[in-house]
This record gives C-alpha cells, sequence and structure tokens, in this order.
C-alpha cells in the first residue's frame, strides 16, 4: 500500500486502473479509521461543562451584568436623557429601513456557513460526513445565542461541541476552524474599520478610539505572529505540553493552520459578513436621519460605528457586551451629531433598534432554536436507547 500506481498511465489495462482505485478507495478508508479512532480517544466535552442554564445564573454572570445596568441607569440620568423623548424618536423610525437593517444581519448568516463550511473542508473533514448546510446555520446561529446570554465567549466551544454531537469529529480540530475564522474577521475588521475612520473622522479622532485602534492592530499582528510561531516551533510547542493532552494539541493546529486554505474565497466572504454588519447600522442611520453629509460620509460614519459596535462585542465582560457596547456605540454616534438638545435622545434611540436586532432577535429567535435543537436531540437519543 506503500506504492502508488500511475492510474493515469495510458497504457495501464482496465484491470490495473480498477486495481488501483480500489487500492486509492482502501487507503481513503484507512486514513478515515485512523481520524475516527483518534478522535474517539479525545477526551469529550460534556454538556455539563457547558451548560448554558447553570452559566447563566452563576454569580459571575449576574454581578458583572447588574454593575453595567447600574452605571447605565447613573449614565442616563446624568445626561438627562428623557425616555418620553427618545420613545417618540423610536416610533418616528422609518420602518421599512429597519426592516432592511433587520434583513441584511440575517443575510450574513448563510455567509457565515458557508465560509465555516470551506474551513472545515479545509482541514480534511469529509463534505459528505458533515452536517447539511442549514444544521451548519442552525449551529452557528446557537453559539450567537451563546455569547449573548453568558459571557466569555463560550459560544465558540459550544459550536465545536454541538458539530462533535452530530458527527462525533474532533472538537478541538473544529475549535481550531473556529480560530482561524475569528482571526479571518479580526484582520478584515482591522482594514475596514481604519478605512472607515479615515474616511469619516480625518484627523478628529478622539484619543480613545486611536488607542483602542492600536490595540487592535496590535492583537492582530500577535495573532498572525502567533500562527507563523505555531507553524514553525510545532515540535517544540509540542514538547511542553504533558502527553495527555498532546494529541488534543495537534488536532488544534491542524484545525487552525490547516484554516489557510483557498483564502481569497475565505476573504471574500469574511468581506460579504462584515458589509452585513456596516449595512445593518446604515439603515439604522437611515430610519432616524441619524448622521448627515454625503452618501459617503454617511456610508463611511454607519461603516465605524457598525464595526465598532463588533469590535467592542469581543470584549467577554459581560454577556453579548451588554452595557460596553451601548456605552460605546453612543459615543460613537455623538462624533457625529451635532450638539442639539435631542442628540442624546436621538443616540439612544439609534442604539435601542440596532441592539433591538443584534442583541434582542438573537435572545427571543435564539430561544426557540436552541429549545427546538435541544428537544430534537432528547428525542434522539431517546430513540437510540
Amino acid at each position: 500500500m506503500l506504492i502508488k500506481p500511475d492510474i493515469y498511465n495510458s497504457n495501464a489495462s482496465p484491470e490495473d486502473n480498477s486495481q488501483a482505485e480500489s487500492i486509492e478507495k482502501k487507503k481513503v478508508e484507512l486514513l478515515e479509521q485512523q481520524q475516527q479512532s483518534t478522535t474517539n480517544q479525545e477526551p469529550e466535552i460534556t454538556q455539563e461543562q457547558l451548560s448554558l442554564g447553570k452559566r447563566l445564573l452563576n454569580w459571575r454572570t449576574i454581578l458583572p451584568l447588574v454593575v453595567v445596568i447600574a452605571l447605565l441607569i447613573y449614565a442616563a440620568h446624568k445626561t438627562n436623557i428623557n425616555p418620553q423623548q427618545t420613545w417618540a424618536t423610536i416610533r418616528s423610525a422609518n420602518m421599512i429601513f429597519f426592516l432592511a437593517a433587520f434583513l441584511i444581519y440575517y443575510l450574513s448568516f448563510p455567509i457565515r456557513t458557508l465560509r465555516w463550511q470551506m474551513l472545515l473542508e479545509n482541514v480534511g473533514f469529509n463534505k459528505a460526513r458533515l452536517p447539511g448546510f442549514w444544521k451548519l446555520a442552525e449551529i452557528i446561529y446557537i453559539s450567537f445565542f451563546a455569547n449573548v446570554v453568558v459571557p466569555a465567549r463560550l459560544g465558540e466551544v459550544y459550536r465545536a461541541y454541538l458539530l462533535r454531537q452530530e458527527t462525533n469529529h474532533s472538537a478541538t480540530r473544529t475549535f481550531g476552524t473556529v480560530l482561524a475564522e475569528r482571526l479571518l474577521d479580526l484582520i478584515v475588521l482591522v482594514l475596514l474599520l481604519t478605512t472607515a475612520i479615515m474616511v469619516s473622522l480625518h484627523e478628529n479622532l478622539p484619543p480613545q478610539l486611536r488607542f483602542g485602534l492600536q490595540v487592535t492592530v496590535a492583537l492582530v499582528v500577535a495573532g498572525v505572529v502567533g500562527l507563523f510561531a505555531l507553524r514553525l516551533l510545532r515540535e517544540h510547542v509540542a514538547e511542553l505540553i504533558p502527553m495527555r493532552y498532546r494529541d488534543r494539541y495537534y488536532h488544534f493546529q491542524e484545525g487552525t493552520l490547516g484554516s489557510f486554505r483557498r483564502i481569497p474565497a475565505l476573504s471574500g466572504l469574511t468581506l460579504a459578513v462584515w458589509a452585513c454588519e456596516s449595512l445593518r447600522f446604515y439603515f439604522i442611520a437611515l430610519a432616524l436621519n441619524l448622521i448627515g453629509g454625503s452618501p459617503l460620509h454617511i456610508i463611511a460614519a454607519a461603516s465605524f460605528i457598525g464595526l465598532g459596535e463588533a469590535l467592542l462585542t469581543i470584549i467577554p465582560f459581560t454577556a453579548g457586551g451588554v452595557g460596553l457596547v451601548e456605552a460605546g456605540m453612543a459615543a460613537m454616534i455623538l462624533l457625529f451629531n451635532p450638539a442639539t438638545p435631542n442628540a442624546a435622545n436621538l443616540s439612544v434611540a439609534a442604539v435601542a433598534l440596532d441592539r433591538t436586532i443584534s442583541l434582542l432577535s438573537i435572545w427571543v429567535i435564539g430561544f426557540i432554536v436552541f429549545m427546538v435543537a435541544f428537544g430534537r436531540q432528547a428525542a434522539r437519543q431517546k430513540k437510540q436507547s
């Protein structure tokens, strides 16, 4: 089996070609069996470890949320935000543009699914053995739901767990693809955010935003350097890891580094994902007539705010970035709002409409999707037992 015959040799007989194809097929089967055997040896992530209900009721989840909400209420009181005026502003919003923002946001999920499917194929997962497209979309959506109900970005790990439940593929290798996806997101996000800032703010960039952008660029550089180090020092790093965890390290390394193939296609899909994020807030801005100026300025400013919001959600202080995201968005919006008496109320209205889509809808729809998927899995396990 170590000899690979030339099955494309024009002089070979049909019998030889048939034998060669049988050998190739057998080799593929043996490789899959070896991968399956290795996967079965990997310690499984248990449902108890990732219990959303248990983590949701944990004081580490509740306390930061209470503190942040209290600070938001205090800030609203100090800035003289009028709830009645804010509600009147929300009611006056153009619902056509609001629905457009909702639809463009949810268009990003099929694009994310296609990208993840490509990443999984890049690391050697057999497409025939992967769940269908809409099942992968369901897994991604549930991972978003996990991210908005518990802190620490648990949804990234939960995605690997759900795929393992469906296919018994290595959860560590799957998590490597998620990490690669996040690095792609961060690189494209920084490029788009920098462009939006240059167009919309020119030289009027506040020091806090400049510092935040510098930190993000540093994270991107560190991530890229880390990937190169992981590739060049693969065995040296492995020697530092206890033997019982070494297989998991190799799976993680394969999942991360192996993901970076077909880069042009992956880059195009990542650009499409963040275009959806930018357009979501662009339509919110149009719904409220939030930002003035030329169409290019409005698009750049809306992209800056929408992408800045995404950047703030990376900080895992509270579930879904609640508190931090709203305060940061309000501050960014005020950069483009004239200092009118209603500016603060208009900013709060824009944040409320946007978070209705990017947070509240995930809470509501995500809970329904999660319960349906959980009930389906429970019924399947009961049938098997």
